[in-house]
C-alpha cells in the first residue's frame, strides 16, 4: 500500500505487517473485532443482508470443533459459515466445507435455538425472519485469511463451477502508519469483476427459497419501532407487493440516477436502503438529498443508508418519488 503525499507529490511506502507481528490472535482479536463491528464487516464482504447468528458454534454433536462465525442471509434464508485463519492454512476450505455440510441439515427449529442460545443481536427480528421462510440448504462459505495457497483457490473455483457452491475468499492485509493499524480486505475469490457472472450461474442452478408462513405487511407494521413505518410500506405497495416475510421491497427503483437498483428494507428500528452502483460523486449525490447528515456506508457493490427520523424519511420519499 502506498500513501500519496500531496505536499511533495510523491508516493510513500506504508509498511506492511501481519497479525503475528502485531500479537493479534485469531479468536480473541480478529474474531472479536468482527463481532463488534459486524455491520461494517458484512458490507465489506458484500453481504449487506446478513445477520450475525453467533460465534464458536458447534455444528453437530458428532464433532468437538466449532464454527468461527455463523451468519444468516435474510436475502435467501441461507446460513453463512465464516472461517478465519491467521496466516494461511491449506485445510481451511476443507474445514469450512465440513461445517457447511453439517449445518445444511439444520431446520428452522435448530437455527432459532442457536440464535436464542447465542443471545444474538437483533434476536427477535432475526427469529421472525427465520420463522417466516423455509431454511435454504445452500450454505454459503466465506474464508478470511492473510494468505492462500493456490490449491485453495483452485479447489474453490472447481467446486463453484462444477457444483454451484457459493464460496468467497478474502485476504486480510495489515499496514502500520504512525502507530495505527489499518486492515484491507482484498477479495481473492471470486474476482470482483466476475462476481456477477458467478451469481448469475448460481441463480440458474437454484430456485427461490419458499416462504414458510403467510406473512403480510399488516403482520410486520406492529413490529416497527418508528411511526413512519406504516406510511412507508403503504407508499412502497403502490409500486410493488414486496416481500413481507423478508420485510423488503426489492428494486423499488431500477436504473435510477446512476444506481442499478434501490431496495428498501423495513428493519425493526430503522429503514435500511441499499443502492447498487458505485460511481464518482455517488455519496455526494445521496447526501445532497438530505438536510442533516445521514448514516451512509459503503458495501461491496454500492452504498447503504439508514433512515431513522421523520425528516430523513420525508426526504427519502421525495428523492425516490414514492
Amino acid at each position: 500500500m502506498l500513501k500519496f503525499d500531496t505536499n511533495t507529490g510523491k508516493f510513500e511506502h506504508i509498511p506492511q505487517s501481519n497479525l503475528r507481528d502485531k500479537n493479534l490472535l485469531e479468536r480473541s482479536d480478529l474474531q472479536a473485532a468482527i463481532v463488534r463491528s459486524w455491520d461494517l464487516f458484512k458490507n465489506e464482504i458484500g453481504f449487506p443482508s446478513a445477520f450475525l447468528v453467533g460465534q464458536e458454534i458447534t455444528p453437530d454433536n458428532t464433532t468437538q470443533n466449532s464454527i468461527d462465525l455463523l451468519a444468516y442471509d435474510a436475502d435467501d434464508s441461507s446460513l453463512i459459515v465464516i472461517e478465519l485463519k491467521r496466516d494461511k492454512n491449506k485445510l481451511q476450505l476443507l474445514q469450512a466445507l465440513s461445517y457447511a455440510a453439517m449445518v445444511a441439515k439444520w431446520d428452522n427449529e435448530v437455527i432459532i435455538k442457536t440464535i436464542q442460545a447465542q443471545g444474538s443481536r437483533d434476536c427477535d427480528e432475526l427469529i421472525d425472519l427465520v420463522g417466516a421462510n423455509a431454511a435454504n440448504t445452500d450454505v454459503k462459505i466465506i474464508l478470511v485469511a492473510e494468505q492462500y495457497d493456490p490449491e485453495v483457490i483452485v479447489t474453490a473455483d472447481w467446486l463453484t463451477a462444477s457444483y454451484g457452491l457459493n464460496i468467497s475468499a478474502f485476504a486480510l492485509n495489515l499496514h502500520s502508519l504512525n502507530g495505527q493499524t489499518f486492515i484491507d480486505l482484498d477479495q481473492r475469490y471470486p474476482l470482483r469483476e466476475l462476481s456477477d457472472a458467478y451469481e448469475s450461474r448460481k441463480a440458474k442452478k437454484g430456485g427461490q427459497s419458499r416462504k414458510l408462513l403467510n406473512v403480510s405487511w399488516d403482520d410486520v407494521i406492529p413490529k416497527l419501532a418508528y411511526p413512519f413505518g406504516k406510511t412507508g410500506i403503504e407508499m412502497c405497495l403502490k409500486h410493488n407487493q414486496g416481500d413481507a416475510s423478508r420485510r423488503r421491497f426489492s428494486s423499488i427503483r431500477t436504473n435510477f440516477q446512476g444506481f442499478t437498483w434501490i431496495t428498501i428494507n423495513f428493519r425493526a428500528k430503522y429503514i435500511n436502503v441499499y443502492m447498487k452502483g458505485v460511481f464518482d460523486g455517488d455519496h455526494d449525490l445521496i447526501n445532497s438529498k438530505f438536510t442533516d447528515t445521514v448514516e451512509l456506508s459503503r458495501w461491496r457493490d454500492g452504498s447503504s443508508l439508514i433512515v431513522s427520523t421523520q425528516q430523513q424519511f420525508d426526504e427519502l420519499t421525495q428523492w425516490l418519488q414514492l
